[in-house]
């Protein structure tokens, strides 16, 4: 930094630049599984019949004679039952910002502050709102004392030279994520931005997912995303960073509603409704060991056909499967020929993709990218057929149903904004729905495991 004459120091002013917010937008499955209309929210719970068996009375005869009728072999219907948990964020908001904010806010640097303060903890508070409850709805670990899914499991090489190797060592550890379940945008979100008492708290769970075996552990940020490496830290903790801990948000163990994860991979009992007895309950899994390919994925579309699928599918993957899949649609591109029977008849040929889609026995097959997939997964839903129960989306209403949840805090200079959601996701079809794992891409980032 240049220093000035003092002479002169006190003719110059000290200009900004534009607010400027680098942190990605989600691309939400909120958008994708709607939420069920006022009608079918939760009052106690949301219930819905499953025919699981037709009729199968039949009796054949070629006597010409009055023959006697099998007995009836009765249809059968389950009922699926499922409520929504909730999820609270809260934030706070001096006196003094709120006074220093009425003097006027501009973006671009030229008023007495960038944002109105109140704004500024509404989308701050919103941004937050989405982030978990899109964790939830695609990873949530389910309410049972053994965990359905997280957020990302610790590396065989669990944290990286120099650092740890406990999660409060003073050399605050790198902890290393596998390959498979490593989710780049995810973790780009959970940073504290050097904040000492910011950012995304995690659990540490066994590799069973049936014990907590550290909480409230800081995620400071992350540190190389080539090596799948987030910088943790919980004070005075003696808990050693170990291969196979898998990560929650704290507080979710018991608690959460289960994600669409652990949904497409039940084979248990989901929804009070079996998947070992009724093959309607259960997805299809497949382990592509490999790369992602057109192939495989109009294999998978041709596992779900005889499910009764014809109304096409939507494919979730990481953004390395999906460069994958568009680089091979560069490979099986051909050039026609122009008028004079040479071929590149346009100087200019365009490459690449922002949209995949692909024609099968199911209908049409869309492959979307989303920040916070796992880098060896791919989830392949049927559209509209995927809602959200529960009680209500992200909401800022009050307890009248019209103003915010603004509080007056009774003891301190300030306000408290806060905001709730009640909603959990249910894949309404599931055996109309795949989920690939052992998804190995060209391009991963990896800690080398």
């Amino acid at each position: 930094m240049s220093s000035i004459d003092p002479a002169f120091a006190a003719n110059f002013t000290i200009r900004y630049g534009e607010y400027l917010n680098p942190l990605p937008e989600v691309n939400s499955f909120r958008e994708f599984m709607r939420l069920v209309p006022p009608t079918d929210r939760a009052g106690k719970e949301f219930h819905y019949p499953i025919q699981s068996a037709i009729s199968h009375g039949q009796t054949l005869d070629i006597t010409g004679t009055a023959y006697a009728l099998n007995a009836a072999r009765s249809p059968a219907q389950l009922e699926a039952i499922l409520d929504g948990c909730d999820i609270a964020l809260r934030e706070t908001l001096p006196y003094s910002a709120m006074l220093k904010g009425m003097n006027g806010a501009s973006k671009s640097g030229d008023s007495a502050a960038y944002w109105q303060p109140f704004d500024y903890i509404m989308m701050t508070l919103l941004k937050g709102a989405e982030h978990y409850n899109e964790i939830a709805l695609m990873f949530g670990p389910g309410p049972a004392s053994t965990i359905v899914s997280d957020i990302g499991v610790v590396a065989t090489t669990a944290v990286f030279a120099g650092t740890g190797p406990n999660y409060g060592s003073a050399t605050h550890p790198i902890v290393q994520i596998t390959r498979a379940t490593w989710a780049s945008g995810l973790w780009n979100n959970s940073g504290s931005g050097g904040n000492a008492s910011g950012g995304m708290l995690v659990d540490i769970m066994n590799a069973a997912g049936t014990a907590t075996v550290e909480t409230n552990v800081q995620i400071e940020g992350v540190v190389d995303p080539q090596l799948c490496q987030v910088q943790m830290f919980k004070s005075g903790s003696a808990v050693a960073v170990a291969t196979g801990q898998r990560l929650l948000p704290a507080g979710w163990f018991n608690k959460c509603c289960v994600g669409v994860q652990g949904i497409l991979q039940n084979t248990g009992t989901f929804a009070s409704v079996s998947a070992a007895t009724n093959p309607v309950w259960r997805s299809r899994q497949f382990n592509v060991a490999g790369a992602m390919t057109r192939a495989r994925v109009l294999q998978i579309a041709a596992k779900l056909f005889p499910n009764g699928l014809k109304n096409g599918l939507t494919a979730f993957c990481n953004s390395q499967t999906f460069a994958d899949l568009a680089e091979e649609t560069h490979t099986l591109t051909r050039w026609n020929a122009n008028e004079g029977g040479q071929t590149g008849g346009i100087e200019t040929k365009v490459q690449g993709t922002t949209r995949l889609q692909y024609i099968s026995p199911v209908g049409s097959i869309e492959v979307r990218v989303h920040e916070f997939m796992k880098q060896g997964m791919m989830f392949f839903l049927e559209p509209n057929m995927g809602v959200r129960v529960g009680a209500s989306d992200i909401n800022f209403r009050g307890a009248d149903g019209r103003g915010e949840l603004f509080l007056e805090l009774p003891n301190n200079a300030g306000s408290e904004l806060r905001c709730i959601s009640q909603q959990a996701p249910l894949l309404l079809q599931p055996y109309r729905n795949a989920i690939a794992t052992g998804i190995v891409n060209t391009g991963d980032d990896t800690s080398g495991s």
